[in-house]
């Protein structure tokens, strides 16, 4: 009997995923856990095994489409099995909600396709209707390529971006040499030559994410400078102790996750956020920490910071970071933060003005640690500093609280010992 693959339900949250890529086309032999197709959800972007042996023989849903949880999006024959002997084909899921998506969409059902490129180099398609993705066609679009001469290579022979990336780069294999000054615009200068990066989804989720959280939250900064050489000291001193139980340095990111848990405590309304029906002060303080990847950042979360030791922080930090890098987090791991940390110090940056996570209230972005001048008892001195930006959503948070709050902080890397001081 055939084998359903379906969208996977990936967290607790998971409604649908966008299919982002077929790594087998039909026809082809798959074995059981072989990779067969990434999908996307809002957090992360996941490679789904084949769930048996045999042969690919339908794609249901193809690259780009959104489908709910549960979908099937293709079968795996069995030997001896026929495509005519397969279930009626699936719903089809809902397009990518792109300009170009929308436009496709929105165009009259046409026998054969024309683009049209910024120099006319698109001619039309004969023998009925091309079958090109949205983004591809936007990428022909932009780089004036001929999709009549291009053979597909998605799902029944469907453009795709790939292909389109591909047309390019061969173009410009047989490029003539520059224009010459003599070709130039009538502004006397050469044409400006630029590379298109496609987004990914990941982008893309940044970017909309981003823009909401700037767009509907009104953002509020405090800014301080921190003298850090106690916490330097605390962290050589726990280093031996900490690598000895757990095989992992300790960072100063595990550091800065224990003194904002704390902090937390003490200043409750700050793990909070913002709803239409009133401020929800959350019980759980969850720290988001913010990590580079290839593709962009991803938040993965330490859960009920406030009640773990340092050895189980740089536990936890060190495992979701390495997972997280790999592509490996569950969904579930980079949902539910409270709070969320981004030390640019680690990439050489002094300080930056953060955005809120949504829909926390806050976030914090500390600095590279450096000698600066300081005054101390009227005289200057060198000291190693850090710069600590404090973001609040200002709906939810005033600047009074943002101070007190950053004071607290402040207070507890100038004098870590009092992390690991609990009052009788």
């Amino acid at each position: 009997m055939a084998a359903e693959v379906t969208m996977p339900k990936l967290g607790l949250t998971m409604v649908d995923g966008k299919l982002v890529e077929w790594k087998k086309r039909e026809g082809q032999e798959v074995e059981k856990g072989e990779i067969i197709l990434v999908i996307e959800t809002e957090k992360v972007t996941y490679e789904v095994e084949a769930p048996a042996s045999g042969t690919l023989g339908k794609i249901v849903v193809p690259e780009g489409d959104i489908v709910p949880v549960g979908e099937v999006l293709a079968y795996i024959l069995q030997p001896g099995e026929t495509l005519a002997e397969l279930p009626v084909t699936a719903k089809a899921g809902k397009k990518v909600e792109t300009p170009a998506a929308e436009a496709a969409a929105a165009a009259p059902a046409l026998t054969s396709t024309t683009v049209q490129p910024r120099e006319g180099a698109i001619g039309e398609t004969g023998g009925g209707r091309l079958r090109i993705s949205p983004l591809a066609r936007k990428l022909a679009e932009e780089h004036g390529v001929d999709v009549s001469g291009i053979t597909g290579t998605g799902p029944e022979g469907r453009i795709v971006k790939e292909d389109i990336l591909r047309a390019v780069e061969q173009a410009k294999v047989g490029e003539a040499k520059p224009a010459s000054a003599r070709e130039a615009t009538a502004e006397g200068l050469l044409p400006t030559r630029a590379k298109l990066l496609p987004l990914t989804g990941m982008r893309r989720t940044i970017a909309r994410r981003m823009s909401l959280s700037f767009q509907t939250a009104p953002h509020f900064w405090a800014q301080t400078q921190v003298d850090a050489t106690n916490l330097i000291q605390a962290r050589e001193t726990l280093m031996p102790a900490i690598e000895a139980k757990t095989g992992l340095r300790l960072t100063y990111t595990d550091l800065l996750v224990m003194v904002v848990a704390h902090a937390l405590e003490e200043y409750p309304i700050v793990n909070s956020r913002w709803t239409e029906e009133g401020i929800e002060v959350l019980e759980d303080i969850n720290i988001g920490v913010a990590t580079n990847v290839e593709d962009g950042l991803i938040v993965p979360v330490i859960r009920q910071a406030n009640k773990q030791s340092l050895s189980e922080i740089t536990s936890v930090r060190a495992d979701l970071v390495e997972r997280g890098r790999k592509g490996k987090l569950g969904v579930d791991e980079m949902t539910g933060g409270t709070f969320t940390i981004t030390n640019v110090g680690m990439l050489g940056g002094d300080s930056t003005f953060p955005i809120i996570n949504p829909p926390e209230a806050a976030i914090l972005a500390t600095g590279t640690i450096a000698e600066k001048a300081m005054v101390q008892g009227g005289q200057v001195v060198a000291r190693p500093c850090q710069s600590l930006t404090l973001a609040i959503d200002h709906r939810v948070l005033d600047g009074a609280i943002a101070a007190q709050f950053l004071s607290k902080v402040r207070e507890m890397i100038e004098q870590p010992l009092l992390l690991f001081y609990k009052a009788n």
